[in-house]
């Protein structure tokens, strides 16, 4: 009896791979608009990062869509705390994140707890080196000081601050 169970599973599995052989394959098309879509939407966006040490980031955004190769996001209001309770808030129009560079336009405003603060139209922030960059003009303020530059590179771990073409106002007590 189990011989001939054996004889008539090989017959159909015979049957089934001479079937299989001769079906066409399928084509599938990619449609090249489809790239541009993004995957995934999501509307009012509010992003946790949890480490050992707490909250470290709070990201908010009213838009986020994700592509296969980047995020964008729009109305962003971000917000980083370090171990030192060193805070940075970041806030545009519209972002694009790649890999580890969120790249910023539109109103983009920065400020941290040392009282710097700059706005530019256009902003690109390396979040692995937390070096904040932009080539058009900005407006940086502080404490004492309002200055006027078109292009700008901020080392936010040691504090450096570099500028081309500044025109600044020092208010002196």
């Amino acid at each position: 009896m189990a011989v001939k169970f054996l004889y008539y599973f090989i017959f159909a599995f015979v049957a089934i791979m001479v079937f299989l052989l001769y079906q066409k394959p399928f084509d599938i098309e990619l449609n090249k608009t489809n790239k541009n879509e993004p995957n995934i939407e999501i509307i009012d966006v509010t992003n946790y990062s949890i480490t050992q040490d707490g909250v470290t980031h709070i990201v908010k955004a009213t838009k986020a869509l994700r592509f296969l190769k980047y995020d964008e996001f729009y109305n962003i209001d971000a917000i980083r705390k370090s171990k030192d309770y060193f805070l940075e808030n970041l806030k545009a129009k519209s972002g694009r994140l790649i890999a580890d560079n969120l790249y910023l336009k539109g109103d983009v405003n920065y400020a941290n707890s040392d009282d710097v603060k700059f706005k530019s139209q256009k902003l690109d922030y390396n979040l692995k080196t937390k070096i904040v960059k932009t080539d058009v003009d900005f407006t940086l303020e502080n404490n004492r000081t309002l200055t006027y530059g078109s292009s700008l590179l901020y080392n936010t771990v040691d504090g450096k601050i570099y500028a081309n073409n500044i025109k600044s106002t020092i208010e002196e007590e």
